[in-house]
C-alpha cells in the first residue's frame, strides 16, 4: 500500500455520521492537516455531525485510498500498477495496457464475458477495467475490497472508484513531460479557468508514445509491443445559490498498439519474441458523467449520478501464436445512474436509493487456420438491471452501532444474433453453420447485509474503530458469447452467490502519528462463474459448484519524524475450488488462478530538505498459477520502486525507477504453454511546470 494509509481519506459511503470529535481529531491521515499543540478539539460530550462521505477511519470496509501525489510518486499509471502494490489485489492481462482485476481471488473473466466481479468507476460511471490502460488527471482512486450493497452498482468482489480533478477557482495551468525506458514519451497539459463567481472549468489533454519492451528477432524490430495514443478531459463545476454542486465531465482516451506478447516462458522472460507479426491492441473510450450533490438541511442530503460510456477493444494475435488469424472487436455501450438520499433522526441514520443501468456488448470472434479449420462466431449481449438499496444505522449504545442493509437486484439479460460458422478442407472437407433465436432470462434477488460497529470515544492518545459484518453477494446469470455450438451457448450459466464475513479493527493516534489496521474475511461461494475451456475446445463461462476465499489484510504507518513516514502492508488469501469439474478436468481442491497466497510490502517517504522528496518501496508477491491456465506457475517476485523529486516555486523535476530489480514474471497463461510477461525495469525522468 506504499504511502497510503490503512483506509483512505474518505471511503465511498455517502451517509451522515455523528462523531464525538471532528475528523481532524479522529482520522490518522497524512493527507490531512495535523493538529498542533495550539489546536484543541471540542469537549468529548459535544456532538459534531459530519455530512456527506464518511471519514475513512470509521468506514466499516477494507479500503485503500490512493491520492494523486501518491500515484505520481510511485508511477501508478494503470490499474495493474495499483493491483501489484496494495494488499490482496491482483490482475491478469493479455497486454500491459488491458488489466482485469481480481480481489481476494475473485475475478479475471471480464474480457471473456460480461461478468463484472469488480466494477471500475470514473466519476461514478462504470467502465470495463480493460479500458483503463492509462489513468490521467485523477484526484484519487479508492479501492474497496469485498462486496458492496449500497454503493450504486452491484459489486461482487470489490469496487474501484476513480475521481477526476475538480476545476480550481482561479486561473492556473500545468505542463508535465516524462521520458523513460522503451523510448516512452508522455506529455500532458492541464488548466483551470473560472467562468464566474460560482462556475469553473478544467481541461486536461495529453498524449503518450512508446516502442515498448519487446525485441522481435524474426522481424528485427523493437517496437512490436509499442503503443501511441492520446487522452483528454473537460470538466465543469458549478455551485448554485441553494448549495447544490453540479459536475459535468467528458472523458476521451484512444490508444493504438501492438500485441507481440504471447511467447514461450523462456522467451517471454527475456522480453524476446519470434512471432511473425506484431498483432493489434487498440482501445478507446468516450465517457460522459453528470453528478449533483446537495444538502437540503442538516439532516438530508441528495447525491445523483448519471452517465454513459462507449468503449471499444480491437484485438488480434500474431499469426504464429496459434498458426492462425485470431482476434475480435469488442464494442460496449452502457448508460445508467443512481439517486441516493441520506439523513439522520435521533439515534438513527439512514441511506437509500435506486440504481439502474443498460449495457450492450457486441462479441464477434474469428479463428482462421485454413485450410485445416476456420471458425467465426457473432453475438450481442444485452443486460438491463435496476436495484433498490437501503441501510439504517441504529446507535444502540454510546460506542455501538447496528447497521442492517438490503439490496434488491433485478436483472434482464439477452443473447441476440448468435451465429457460428466452422469450416475446413484438409484432411476432410466440412462446413457447419448454426444460429440461435433470441435467448432471454430474468432474475430478481434480495441481498441482505448486517454490520455491528464499535466506535469508542477517542482519547488524547488513541482512536479505535472495529466492525463485524455479513454480506450476501450476487453475480447475475448470462450466456457464453464465444461458444461454437448452439447446444452449449443456449444453456445460460447460473447465478453466483457469496456469503462474506468480515472482522476489522483499527487503532491509531488522533493526530495521525501512527495507525494499525487488521481485517479478516471469509467468503463462502456457490456456482462461482469461471472462464474455462471444455472438451470441445469452446471458451465458456462455467460454474464451480462451491468455492471459498479466506484471508486477511493488515496495514500500518508510523511517522517517527515530521519529515519521515514508514508504511507496511500484508495480504494473505487462500482462494480455492471445493467442487469444480469442467472440460473433463477436476479442479476441486485447486487454488484459484492469478491469486498469490501472500503479498506484503514496505515503503518510506522522506523529505530530507525543503523541496526534496524521496519515495521508495519494496513489494513481494507470492507464488501463484497463471490465469486462466491453472497449470502454469508464476514464481514469487519482488518489485522495487523509487523516486527522488525536487520542487521549486513553479518547477518540479523527478527521477524514477520502476521494478528496479528487473524482476521477470508473467501475467497471463494459455493452455498451449504461451505466457505474457510483465514489463521489465523502467527508468526515466519527469519535468513539470505550473503557472
Amino acid at each position: 500500500m506504499l504511502a497510503a494509509l490503512p483506509t483512505g481519506a474518505y471511503a465511498a459511503a455517502s451517509q451522515p455520521v455523528t462523531q464525538d470529535k471532528p475528523e481532524a481529531c479522529l482520522h490518522p491521515s497524512s493527507d490531512k492537516t495535523q493538529l498542533t499543540s495550539a489546536q484543541t478539539c471540542p469537549d468529548r460530550k459535544e456532538p459534531v455531525t459530519v455530512w456527506g462521505k464518511r471519514a475513512g477511519f470509521t468506514a466499516p470496509a477494507s479500503t485503500t485510498h490512493l491520492s494523486a501525489s501518491l500515484m505520481q510518486a510511485y508511477r501508478m499509471q494503470t490499474l495493474g500498477d495499483i493491483a501489484e502494490r496494495i494488499p490482496n489485489l491482483s490482475f491478469t492481462n493479455t497486454t500491459p495496457n488491458n488489466p482485469v482485476l481480481m480481489v481476494r481471488g475473485l475475478g479475471g473473466s471480464e474480457d471473456e464475458g460480461p461478468t463484472l466481479y469488480t466494477p471500475v468507476l470514473i466519476d461514478g460511471v462504470p467502465v470495463p477495467s480493460f479500458a483503463m490502460g492509462q489513468m490521467f488527471d485523477f484526484s484519487g482512486v479508492d479501492v474497496m475490497r469485498g462486496p458492496q450493497l449500497t454503493e450504486g452498482i452491484n459489486a461482487f468482489g470489490g469496487l474501484v472508484s476513480a475521481q477526476s480533478r475538480d476545476p480550481g477557482n482561479k486561473v492556473s495551468g500545468a505542463l508535465d513531460f516524462e521520458y523513460g525506458t522503451g523510448n516512452r514519451k508522455r506529455a500532458m497539459f492541464s488548466g483551470d479557468m473560472p467562468l464566474g463567481a460560482s462556475t469553473s472549468l478544467r481541461v486536461a489533454v495529453g498524449g503518450e508514445t512508446a516502442d515498448g519492451y519487446i525485441h522481435n528477432h524474426t522481424l528485427g524490430r523493437t517496437d512490436t509491443g509499442g503503443w501511441h495514443g492520446w487522452f483528454g478531459r473537460i470538466k465543469l463545476l458549478h455551485k448554485d445559490n441553494e448549495g447544490g454542486e453540479w459536475r459535468f465531465s467528458l472523458h476521451r482516451m484512444l490508444n493504438h498498439g501492438g500485441n507481440d506478447y504471447f511467447e514461450t516462458p523462456d522467451h517471454a522472460a527475456k522480453h524476446q519474441s519470434y512471432n511473425t507479426s506484431e498483432g493489434t491492441n487498440n482501445t478507446a473510450y468516450l465517457l460522459g458523467s453528470f453528478q449533483y450533490h446537495r444538502r437540503f438541511s442538516q439532516k438530508l442530503i441528495l447525491d445523483t449520478t448519471f452517465g454513459g460510456v462507449s468503449t471499444e477493444w480491437r484485438y488480434s494475435n500474431p499469426y504464429s501464436v496459434f498458426s492462425a488469424n485470431s482476434g475480435f472487436t469488442l464494442p460496449t455501450r452502457q448508460i445508467g445512474g443512481s439517486v441516493m438520499l441520506s439523513g439522520s433522526s435521533g439515534r438513527l441514520d439512514w441511506k437509500g436509493g435506486i440504481y439502474g443501468q443498460q449495457v450492450k456488448r457486441w462479441a464477434p470472434y474469428g479463428f482462421d487456420m485454413s485450410p485445416y479449420y476456420a471458425s467465426q462466431t457473432t453475438a450481442t449481449l444485452a443486460t438491463a438491471n435496476v436495484a433498490f438499496m437501503a441501510e439504517v444505522g441504529w446507535h444502540l449504545a454510546r460506542d455501538w452501532r447496528l447497521v442492517p442493509s438490503l439490496r434488491i437486484e433485478h436483472v434482464d439479460s439477452s443473447l441476440n444474433h448468435w451465429t457460428s460458422s466452422m469450416t475446413g478442407e484438409v484432411p476432410y472437407a466440412f462446413a457447419i453453420q448454426e444460429s440461435l433465436p433470441r435467448q432471454t432470462l430474468s432474475k430478481t434477488v434480495p441481498l441482505p447485509g448486517l454490520k455491528l460497529e464499535y466506535n469508542p470515544r477517542a482519547t488524547e492518545h488513541i482512536s479505535q474503530f472495529g466492525w463485524l459484518s455479513y454480506t450476501r453477494a450476487f453475480l447475475p446469470p448470462n450466456y457464453s458469447p464465444y461458444g461454437s455450438y448452439a447446444s452449449t451457448v443456449s444453456v445460460p450459466y447460473a447465478s453466483s452467490y457469496g456469503n462474506t464475513l468480515e472482522l476489522g479493527y483499527r487503532i491509531g493516534h488522533p493526530t495521525g502519528r501512527w495507525s494499525v489496521e487488521a481485517i479478516g474475511f471469509a467468503n463462502f461461494l456457490s456456482n462461482l462463474q469461471v472462464s474455462a475451456t471444455n472438451g470441445a475446445g469452446e471458451s465458456l463461462v462455467g460454474t464451480a459448484g462451491s468455492a471459498h476465499s479466506r484471508g486477511m489484510e493488515a496495514t500500518a504507518h508510523w511517522k517517527p519524524l515530521p519529515s519521515l513516514q514508514l508504511n507496511a502492508f500484508m495480504g494473505l488469501t487462500y482462494a480455492a475450488y471445493d467442487r469444480f469439474v469442467f472440460g473433463g478436468v477436476d479442479y476441486s481442491g485447486k487454488q484459484m488462478s492469478g491469486t498469490p497466497r501472500s503479498n506484503f510490502g514496505f515503503s518510506a517517504d522522506w523529505q530530507p530538505l525543503p523541496g526534496w522528496t524521496l519515495n521508495a518501496s519494496v513489494v513481494r508477491r507470492g507464488r501463484t498459477t497463471l490465469y486462466p491456465n491453472s497449470f502454469t506457475e508464476n514464481a514469487p517476485y519482488i518489485l522495487v520502486d523509487a523516486q527522488i523529486e525536487k520542487r521549486w516555486k513553479h518547477w518540479n523535476v523527478a527521477l524514477y525507477g520502476h521494478n528496479l530489480t528487473d524482476s521477470s514474471y508473467f501475467t497471463r497463461g494459455l493452455s498451449a504453454g504461451y505466457v505474457v510477461a510483465a514489463n521489465p525495469r523502467q527508468l526515466g525522468f519527469r519535468v513539470g511546470v505550473n503557472f
